[in-house]
């Protein structure tokens, strides 16, 4: 599945800020990214699909908005 891809924060100067990838789930989009750009194996990212985050590995379909950002805190 081909997935739009946009990365936030420091996640920006590691990958491209807007850029589109194919994967199947979330585990395998993480796995390409890393093996394409090791500087994210050192990296903690939190995944969104379609707005909404998730914290366990989702199938990914075709057009899905996928965001990666760093982890953040309010105050």
């Amino acid at each position: 599945m081909k997935v739009k891809l946009t990365a936030f924060g420091a996640l920006t100067d590691i990958l491209d800020k807007h850029s589109e990838l194919e994967a199947t789930d979330t585990d395998e989009l993480l796995k390409v990214l890393k093996a394409r750009f090791p500087a994210l194996t050192t990296q903690k990212i939190l995944v969104a699909v379609n707005q909404q985050i998730v914290k366990n590995n989702i199938p990914l379909n075709d057009n899905d908005e996928v965001a990666l950002m760093p982890p953040y805190s309010g105050g």
